[in-house]
């Protein structure tokens, strides 16, 4: 935020509980510092002219509030500045720089570079990565000085997490990111990344058994109760985005995010955009999704295809409505694999999909695996289709062997 500063801003400039920054107007790089606790400092923070944009920012700190007045302050952050531009170093001179916090590290990677990577991330990633800062790493480690963070900090923070060991472990992989663009920022010595090296918890899994294959009785049951559930309760759009991913094996934000623009009913075809493998991509549309999305009505004024409740952006989230299908279908403890997830209908449809016969490679691209090995895991359904397979190219051999033998008589 930017204000001129005066006694009166000062004075009436409010601690919010963690650290802020009042910039001034009239002299760049001059500011005031409001602590958690509320105390008040006047401070100048300037970069070396031609060092480059990635370098650190200098922050000099030069006096309390109440021992310099403002235009005290500013005329101290004025010399400086005229000093900066001639090429001089005023913190390291008075040896008085003051680092970056893990608050201010958090803010250049989101800004400067998840964007910049190699593959941008998707939307759902980027606040991914916001919900694990907000929730997890700032209101413990926020007003830390970067270069003071030990590996007992770390430690401290994923250990106060054991309960929750999967969030434990994804929190301390952004700690890991975070910190080894530290050290390549300059704002860590390098190879002293404090978050590695630290054990992360044992994750409860559904074992080994990845693939999923309903009984024709359990998708009876399930496509029923969705019927029901759209019937009880006001959820008939997400009622509907569940069909969708049933008939689909699309993941669920897939459906959630597909907009009408990128529907051709007519030939049966979708474009997905931003998927998990790729910036965009086509799938095909099965007879019984067809159906469902001529039954659904766009929403004026609302791209998509499953709208929120503010009919304007789309529906974010279909977990209540599915906690009731997957109960009253009976689906809610599966042996060996616990509750049925809405992403078992991913590896439902696949599996249905591999015993069928259908090539791996077609299963895969139905619903936008990213290479053959993720498919492969579902092979063993195929023994059938591979017995008919065998079946059918012996008894080819049999025929072309006995058209041979009367050619031969004859």
């Amino acid at each position: 935020m930017k204000k001129r500063l005066t006694k009166r801003t000062v004075d009436t400039t409010r601690p919010t509980g963690r650290r802020t920054f009042l910039w001034d107007t009239e002299v760049t790089g001059f500011g005031l510092k409001v602590t958690a606790k509320g105390r008040k400092v006047y401070v100048f923070q300037y970069r070396i002219p031609g060092a480059g944009r990635g370098t650190t920012a200098r922050r000099l700190t030069l006096g309390r509030h109440g021992e310099l007045t403002p235009d005290q302050a500013r005329k101290l952050a004025a010399e400086h500045l005229v000093a900066v531009k001639a090429g001089d170093d005023p913190a390291a001179r008075r040896g008085a720089v003051e680092q970056p916090t893990v608050r201010e590290l958090a803010r250049r990677f989101m800004k400067e570079y998840l964007p910049n990577k190699k593959r941008p991330p998707r939307a759902s990633t980027i606040s991914y990565y916001e919900g694990i800062f907000r929730c997890h790493i700032l209101p413990q480690l926020g007003d830390k000085q970067v270069a003071a963070v030990t590996p007992a900090d770390i430690e401290r923070r994923h250990s106060a997490m054991r309960a929750t060991p999967y969030i434990a472990n994804r929190t301390l992989s952004v700690l890991q990111q975070t910190f080894d663009q530290a050290e390549r920022w300059g704002w860590r010595a390098q190879h002293t990344n404090p978050a590695r090296h630290i054990d992360r918890y044992a994750e409860a899994r559904r074992g080994a058994r990845k693939e999923v294959m309903l009984s024709p009785e359990q998708m009876r049951r399930l496509l029923a109760a969705i019927d029901r559930e759209a019937e009880t309760h006001d959820t008939s759009v997400a009622c509907e985005a569940i069909r969708l991913a049933f008939w689909t094996g699309w993941r669920i934000g897939e459906v959630l995010r597909l907009q009408w623009q990128h529907v051709d009913l007519d030939t049966g075809q979708a474009r997905l955009i931003g998927t998990k493998t790729a910036s965009e991509e086509y799938r095909q549309l099965p007879a019984e999704a067809i159906t469902i999305l001529r039954r659904v009505l766009p929403v004026a004024g609302c791209p998509y295809v499953f709208p929120g409740r503010d009919l304007v952006g789309h529906l974010s989230t279909v977990k209540r409505p599915w906690e009731r299908i997957r109960k009253r279908a009976g689906l809610a403890n599966l042996e060996g694999l616990g509750p049925l997830r809405l992403h078992d209908l991913r590896h439902n449809v696949v599996s249905w999909d591999v015993s069928r016969g259908v090539a791996l490679e077609i299963a895969g691209r139905n619903v936008g695996h990213r290479s053959r090995r993720a498919t492969e895991v579902y092979a063993h359904f195929a023994p059938d289709a591979l017995k008919r397979a065998a079946d059918e190219r012996a008894a080819a051999m049999r025929r072309a062997v006995e058209e041979s033998e009367k050619s031969q008589e004859a």
